[in-house]
């Protein structure tokens, strides 16, 4: 338990809202850019092959000597998978035939071959509209779905890590030193410097202060990850921060806002202005 005279500041929800939230962001896009790799890529362009030999029985049938036989013209074609056989769902049988429906010389009569494929792509379950012009999915554009995944589980990974790091740290001080949320001990007596430009807008401050070797050092005072502003619990960031004031010596960096209405109106009345007040 702290005693009477430390203000603690615990790790806030706020923090934890927006790592968690990272983290599933991440984490699902790994599993989304995984997904297309091993799965969702390799099944389009499954999908595309298929299709292509519906656009070839479609061509082949307005010739007429190959009409006269088509159906054994049928049965000896297999489907156009190409030379890369890398970009295709494992276990797939690059000697599959065409489907049994293009053999149907009465169902290619009453139908195109664009109809055909709506019937069986819908029997599939599978897209009725392709578009040859964008697919399929070249190998290195499979690849590129591995290294997106990779890339976003690491960063995942980052997130778990400052999940678990930040869960186990505070800051804190008592009436001798600040406690950094890396485990630095700073007394008053030696800190140097703080600048505190951006504690108004975004809760932090930077300390500069000598360990006990004599070197200068710096640590934060983050009161968005630490302890929030909240006067409804005693908004311990803000307090936490006016005890190190209340107890610093050293050379306080501020931000300095200027007011450019006092300014224009000085530079008026000033005597280079050229003109004289009334």
């Amino acid at each position: 338990m702290s005693r009477p005279e430390e203000i603690v500041c615990l790790p806030t929800k706020w923090f934890f809202t927006r790592i968690l939230l990272m983290l599933v962001m991440f984490g699902g896009f790994a599993v989304y850019f995984l997904y297309d790799w091993k799965v969702g890529y390799p099944n389009k362009n499954y999908i595309i092959a298929q299709y292509r030999a519906f656009n070839q029985a479609g061509k082949a049938q307005t010739n007429p000597e190959i009409w006269k036989d088509w159906e054994a013209f049928v049965g000896a074609q297999t489907i156009p998978f190409g030379e890369d056989q890398s970009i295709y769902p494992e276990g797939t049988d690059f000697e599959e035939k065409w489907p049994q429906i293009l053999a149907d010389k009465e169902a290619m009569d009453k139908e195109s071959d664009e109809g055909l494929w709506k019937i069986y792509s819908g029997e599939k379950g599978w897209p009725q509209t392709i578009n040859l012009e964008e697919d399929p999915k070249p190998a290195y554009k499979i690849k590129e779905q591995l290294y997106a995944s990779i890339v976003c589980f690491c960063l995942a990974a980052v997130a778990i890590f400052f999940l678990i790091r930040t869960k186990r740290r505070n800051m804190r001080v008592d009436t001798e030193a600040y406690y950094a949320p890396g485990g630095s001990y700073i007394p008053f007596s030696e800190i140097i410097e703080i600048d505190k430009r951006k504690w108004e807008t975004k809760g932090l401050a930077t300390i500069k202060y000598k360990d006990s070797s004599g070197k200068e050092q710096r640590a934060k005072v983050d009161g968005m990850v630490y302890g929030q502003f909240k006067e409804e619990e005693g908004a311990p960031a803000e307090a936490l921060f006016q005890r190190i004031l209340a107890n610093f010596d050293g050379e306080l960096i501020e931000l300095v806002v200027e007011d450019d209405e006092e300014d224009e109106a000085e530079n008026e009345e000033s005597p280079e202005s050229g003109e004289k007040s009334e």
